[in-house]
């Protein structure tokens, strides 16, 4: 159950957008191992200048800023699965938003199980009852 905000220093067009979510969608399906039709990509757009690297404000011409949130519950993935999706990300946006800048972070946070769910119900209590 996974949630995806795709924060960007960029604005895209429909079709950009729509490839964010369908890619992000099947990496986390494919690598991470998390089912499709739970899964929640969340993309914010925002005017360069708002954004800064070494406390410089970017311009419309510079490479777009990028920073991914990840939330998947802890411990279900591996230090290989989560380097791998950290790498295809940044490789994803590239490919999809043209070039980013050096400082593009890619964050995975480990959410404790009896912390979040969906529904209405944790994560805890989902696999407790598929014990």
């Amino acid at each position: 159950m996974p949630y995806i905000n795709i924060r960007l220093g960029t604005t895209l067009n429909e079709a950009k957008r729509a490839q964010l979510y369908e890619k992000t969608t099947a990496l986390m399906s494919a690598i991470m191992r998390k089912r499709r039709e739970v899964t929640v990509v969340h993309i914010q757009e925002s005017d360069p200048q708002t954004w800064a690297t070494n406390a410089v404000a970017l311009a419309t011409e510079d490479p777009a800023s990028a920073y991914v949130d990840i939330k998947v519950t802890e411990g279900t993935n591996t230090p290989e699965e989560k380097a791998e999706m950290l790498s295809h990300t940044k490789k994803m946006l590239h490919d999809v938003v043209g070039a980013v800048q050096e400082a593009c972070y890619v964050v995975i946070d480990d959410v404790p199980a009896n912390s979040w769910g969906y529904n209405g119900i944790t994560q805890a209590a989902r696999a407790a009852s598929k014990s």
